[in-house]
C-alpha cells in the first residue's frame, strides 16, 4: 500500500517556490477579495509595501496596470473608476455575472406563486404546480394540495376528448368530472353536450346543457378530468327557448350576461395598445388613436387584463370598473395576508 502511495506521489507535479511576480499577483488578488468595494493605488502602496513603493508614483501605476492585465488573463477582471477628487482611481474586482442572485420579498414570492397557480388552473401542467409550491413564501399547510397528477390526466386527455366527440356525434348524455380552480375540488356534473367552441385556436370549450340546473353552460375542455357516457335520451332539445343563440358562443368573460350593457373606454399607453386589443378579441370595439371603446355585460370579466398589465392603460371609464378593480386587489391582498 505504501509503495502505491509513493508511486502516486512521484507522478505528481513537483511543487516549486513562487517567484516574486507570482507572489505579488497572488497578494494583489487577495487584497481585491478583502476589499470588494474597491481599493486605490494610494491604499495599495500602504498595504503592499515592498511591491508598490517606488518613489515615482507613475512607475507604480504602470506596474499595477501590468499586474491587472495579468490577472485579467487568468480570469480575474479589474475595472477602475476615477474618484470624485480626480487625483486617484478606485480599482474594483469584477464579480462573475453568472454568480449574481435575485432576491425576492415574501410578498413578491406569493404574488409569483399566485400567478403560477392561476396558469395551472387554466391549463394544468405538473411543472406549474410544483414551481408555485417551491416559491410559495409561507407555511405549506396553507398551500392547496394536488391529489391527482396532471401528467397522468394529460395521458387520459385523448380518451376524454374521444368520448366527448362520440357523445356529440350520437347525442348521448354524459357525466363529467370537472373542476374550476384545482383538480382536488372537482365535482360531478351530468350534461347533454351541444357543441365544441374554440377561441383563438388554443382554448377549447364544451357547450352543454346542465341537466340539473336546466341551463346551457360552457366547460373548459382541459378541466374535464373524465367522461362517462350515460344511457337514455338527452333532455336538451335544440328548439324553442332552449335553442342555441349568439350568446351561447360568447367566450369572452367581459360579455357574459351578468348585468346590463355598460359603456367602457380604455385610453391606452402606446406600448399597451396591442396588448389591450388582443385581450378584447371577441368583443366589438371602436378605436380612435389610443382609445378603445366597447360595451361589457360583465365588468369583472375585464379584471384579468387590469391585474396583469395595470400600467398599460392611462385612463379607465366608467369609474365603476376602477372600483371593481380596487376591490378585487384588496380582496387578493387580504387573502394572502391570511396565508
Amino acid at each position: 500500500m505504501k509503495e502505491e502511495l509513493d508511486k502516486d506521489i512521484d507522478q505528481e507535479i513537483e511543487p516549486r517556490e513562487m517567484n516574486p511576480t507570482e507572489y505579488r499577483l497572488l497578494t494583489l488578488l487577495f487584497n481585491f477579495f478583502r476589499f470588494p468595494e474597491g481599493i486605490t493605488l494610494s491604499s495599495l502602496r500602504k498595504i503592499m509595501q515592498g511591491f508598490y513603493d517606488n518613489e515615482n508614483r507613475d512607475s507604480d501605476r504602470r506596474k499595477l496596470s501590468r499586474d491587472i492585465e495579468e490577472l485579467g488573463a487568468l480570469g480575474f477582471h479589474i475595472k477602475y473608476y476615477p474618484q470624485k477628487n480626480g487625483k486617484d482611481f478606485v480599482y474594483v474586482l469584477v464579480k462573475d455575472p453568472l454568480s449574481k442572485t435575485l432576491e425576492f420579498t415574501e410578498d413578491e414570492l406569493r404574488e409569483i406563486s399566485a400567478l403560477l397557480l392561476k396558469g395551472y388552473s387554466e391549463a394544468p401542467k405538473y411543472e406549474l404546480y410544483t414551481a408555485a409550491r417551491k416559491i410559495f413564501a409561507g407555511d405549506l399547510e396553507y398551500f392547496p394540495e394536488m391529489n391527482e397528477n396532471p401528467e397522468e390526466n394529460s395521458e387520459e386527455l385523448g380518451e376524454t376528448a374521444f368520448q366527448i366527440l362520440e357523445a356529440l356525434k350520437n347525442h348521448t348524455p354524459i357525466r363529467i368530472k370537472y373542476y374550476k380552480t384545482f383538480p382536488e375540488d372537482s365535482y360531478l356534473k351530468e350534461a347533454d353536450p351541444i357543441r365544441l367552441i374554440r377561441k383563438g385556436g388554443q382554448d377549447h370549450y364544451l357547450l352543454a346543457y346542465d341537466r340539473e340546473e336546466k341551463a346551457k353552460k360552457r366547460f373548459v375542455l382541459p378541466k374535464i378530468l373524465s367522461v362517462e357516457l350515460l344511457q337514455g335520451d338527452p333532455l336538451y332539445q335544440a328548439r324553442g327557448a332552449k335553442k342555441e343563440t349568439e350568446e351561447d358562443l360568447i367566450i369572452h368573460a367581459g360579455l357574459f350576461p351578468v348585468h346590463e350593457p355598460k359603456n367602457v373606454e380604455w385610453i391606452c399607453k402606446e406600448e399597451g395598445l396591442v396588448k389591450a386589443k388582443l385581450f378584447l378579441t371577441g368583443i366589438k370595439y371602436t378605436e380612435a388613436k389610443n382609445k378603445l371603446s366597447f360595451q361589457s355585460t360583465n365588468l369583472e370579466g375585464l379584471l384579468p387584463f387590469l391585474w396583469r398589465w395595470p400600467d398599460a392603460i392611462e385612463t379607465v371609464f366608467p369609474e365603476e370598473l376602477n372600483s371593481v378593480f380596487r376591490n378585487s386587489v384588496k380582496q387578493i391582498s387580504e387573502l394572502y395576508e391570511k396565508v
